[in-house]
């Protein structure tokens, strides 16, 4: 059980780091001080130029230079051990009958064309959290309620969710199309070999030899959970770790079924992050006197780097300390 435990606080390391370092995030306040505007219709599409160079901006600041630090160092750590992290994943999905498959399977077509993949097992459940549907139905969830009850909070977050699934996609599928790293499942080579900058029609002939990093389902949670952060801080002692716990189970299945390294993670959660402040940004003001939350200015997150050897197995990676 020590060895699961260490394991599951990798995959949340780097986005507590980039939390605890505050990155382009203004002070906290209640939501009183916060006022949403009702958001138009293609609010999710006309403002992506706008989100993306903020994105830009952000990544890009001297603000951001620890967190980069963090990410690039994490990553380099975490690739140093992936193979023995996707061994250990792996015995510890077979130890809990999850298996080392994807029991996801296509629910609705047309024609030849599958539109949803939904999940049959907990394995696939695990697996979903990252699904594009999932972050889908959570924005319309969001979007509907305000709706219902013309709560412009509500409808404005439902719609920044909508409008950073395509914000974050688009430097997403750059960067992928940049590494070519192979997925596990696919691995030619220990770790995945690499294959930079493959053309159109060699990468979308055999996407999973060239998509693996960063990933896709890991950035969209971190955004997803980052905006609902930003426009719901009074709840933030109850969904920080939910969202963290819910991470780590995806970021540990999808290693359990071959479809990423755990070093595929931190430049996605990364990622997503930013692309979660920048969306959570539009239709909203601080208006009147900005008033500090009563929790500290202070990180309440540590970071220190672990190492675990046996005769079997060495792991490495990041403990995390948390003050609620």
């Amino acid at each position: 059980m020590k060895k699961v435990f260490l394991l599951l606080l990798y995959s949340t390391a780097s986005l507590f780091s980039l939390y605890a370092n505050n990155v382009a995030s203004p002070p906290a306040v209640i939501p009183s001080d916060i006022e949403f505007n009702r958001p138009k219709t293609f609010d999710f599409i006309t403002y992506l130029p706008s989100t993306g160079m903020d994105m830009l901006k952000t990544s890009f600041s001297k603000k951001a230079l620890p967190a980069w630090g963090g990410v690039i160092a994490s990553s380099l750590l975490l690739y140093y051990y992936d193979e023995e992290i996707l061994q250990t994943v792996q015995r510890w999905g077979r130890s809990l009958g999850l298996g080392n498959s994807d029991h996801t399977r296509s629910m609705i077509r047309a024609g030849n064309i599958t539109i949803f993949r939904g999940p049959t097992d907990v394995g696939s459940l695990m697996y979903f959290i990252g699904d594009g549907w999932t972050h889908f139905f959570i924005g319309a969830g969001f979007a509907i309620t305000g709706n219902l009850n013309a709560d412009n909070r509500a409808m404005q977050t439902g719609s920044q969710i909508f409008h950073g699934m395509i914000a974050s996609t688009i430097p997403n599928q750059i960067l992928k199309r940049s590494f070519g790293r192979e997925s596990p499942y696919r691995a030619s080579e220990p770790r995945g070999a690499w294959r930079p900058f493959p053309s159109f029609a060699t990468y979308n002939g055999d996407i999973s030899k060239h998509d693996a990093m960063p990933s896709g389902h890991i950035m969209t949670a971190a955004m997803t959970f980052t905006i609902i952060d930003e426009n719901y801080p009074e709840y933030r002692n109850y969904m920080r770790p939910i969202s963290f716990t819910l991470i780590s189970l995806l970021g540990l299945q999808m290693i359990n079924n071959s479809v990423h390294w755990a070093s595929d993670y931190p430049l996605g959660i990364a990622m997503g992050y930013v692309a979660g402040l920048s969306a959570a940004k539009i239709g909203k003001k601080i208006v009147g006197r900005k008033q500090e939350s009563t929790t500290s200015s202070e990180s309440n997150f540590s970071l220190m780097p672990f190492y675990y050897s046996n005769n079997q197995s060495t792991i490495g990676g990041f403990n995390l300390g948390i003050v609620f």
